[in-house]
């Protein structure tokens, strides 16, 4: 009876071994089809059993920490997976987000860095700049726009005679007008008979205002004559002819005619000029040639007188001629009475840069005699033509164009 207890106790042990193996196994196979289905949903699972087996053994222990093992790292690249995934579809939706809503913006960005505009403080800076030189540059134009008339006073005294008591010799006015674009050259007949200013009017030759009161004297009688102010005048005689050429180096200049001159001291025949001709021309040989008045008329005089002032004027605007100016202007102060502003020598010398048209001018007369003197009188209407032409606008142009 015992050994058949016995038996039967062990075949109940068997059978439940059995069970409890065939259990584990079912429970092994949960747990892999939920590990398995955690990997291919990508979604975070956590199986934790209801119960837990109180005696396991060590295969089981060890099966069970690998388990665990796998699901964390098939946990972890879910969660990576995951959050690669969200990041990947905000950034589709903010670059579809900027292309929809700012395409012009980011062509008008891009358009920027293409151009690389100036920073707009120095575009403004650049402006004012530009405004401020444009203003200085009509203030310039303005200020030495004006006519500006000059009376060259050519004294008869011979070299080492004073100017004082001397008459004289020639006589032209030169009136620049800048905006005009013109220089008028008027010549003034030594004999012609006007008032004299400083000899309380008296009617006298022109050409003894000077020997009554100088320059002074002089410019009052002109100015008297044309109706017009004189604005500032040079005494050159002899002397200070040759030294003025001299101290700038001597002129070019192209002759006009054809003649031959005596020199400062009266010998004939000393200077020949061929009419287109260039000559290098000092001192002595420039006073020859603006002097010559036997073969033409005062009008030839004045307009060759007038070449050599421009040729002195050409050869101080040259780079070669600006170290001379200083030594020019301050003899011609000293030496021939010069009395030139700012103003005015900006006015000549805008006129000499214009290559400005130049008109010759001159007061016709008829020659008589009265009391056994020959005087030039003046013709009245051609008088007030030419005082006409001379004539002036407000804003600094000729009347007559």
């Amino acid at each position: 009876m015992e050994e058949s207890h016995s038996g039967r106790s062990r075949l109940e042990r068997n059978r439940q071994e059995e069970l409890r193996k065939s259990e584990e196994q079912k429970q092994d196979s949960r747990q892999r089809e939920s590990v398995e289905s955690v990997a291919s949903t990508g979604h975070r699972y956590v199986d934790e059993p209801s119960h837990r087996e109180p005696q396991r053994t060590v295969s089981k222990q060890t099966s069970t920490r690998r388990l665990r093992t796998g699901v964390g790292a098939v946990l972890r690249s879910g969660n990576r997976l995951v959050g690669l995934t969200l990041n990947r579809m905000s950034r589709r939706r903010a670059t579809k987000h900027r292309q929809t809503d700012e395409p012009v913006r980011s062509q008008a960005s891009g358009d920027r860095l293409k151009k690389q505009p100036v920073p707009k403080k120095k575009r403004r800076f650049k402006r004012k700049l530009l405004g401020i030189l444009f203003i200085l540059l009509i203030g310039v134009i303005l200020f030495s726009s004006q006519p500006f008339t000059f009376l060259l006073i050519g004294s008869d005294a011979r070299p080492g005679e004073t100017l004082r008591g001397s008459r004289s010799d020639s006589l032209s006015v030169m009136q620049f007008v800048p905006l005009s674009r013109t220089i008028q050259l008027t010549s003034i007949p030594r004999d012609t008979y006007t008032p004299i200013a400083c000899e309380n009017g008296k009617k006298d030759k022109i050409t003894h205002a000077f020997a009554y009161g100088g320059e002074d004297c002089t410019s009052s009688a002109v100015g008297g004559l044309l109706e017009q102010d004189i604005d500032s005048k040079i005494v050159i005689s002899f002397d200070s002819f040759i030294g003025l050429i001299d101290e700038i180096g001597g002129i070019d200049l192209v002759s006009t005619g054809t003649f031959s001159e005596q020199d400062a001291s009266g010998k004939a025949n000393q200077y020949a000029f061929q009419k287109g001709k260039e000559y290098h021309m000092d001192g002595a040989m420039a006073l020859a040639y603006s002097r010559h008045r036997k073969t033409d008329t005062d009008v030839a005089r004045a307009n060759r007188q007038s070449e050599v002032i421009q040729a002195v004027a050409t050869h101080l605007m040259k780079p070669t001629g600006w170290s001379s100016i200083p030594a020019a202007n301050r003899y011609m102060k000293e030496e021939m009475n010069l009395d030139v502003s700012v103003r005015q020598m900006m006015a000549a010398g805008l006129s000499l840069a214009l290559f400005s048209k130049r008109e010759h001018f001159e007061v016709e007369g008829v020659s008589e005699r009265m009391n056994g003197i020959f005087y030039d009188f003046p013709k009245e209407k051609e008088l007030n033509e030419l005082r006409a032409k001379l004539d002036t606008t407000f804003y600094g142009t000729l009347k007559n164009d």
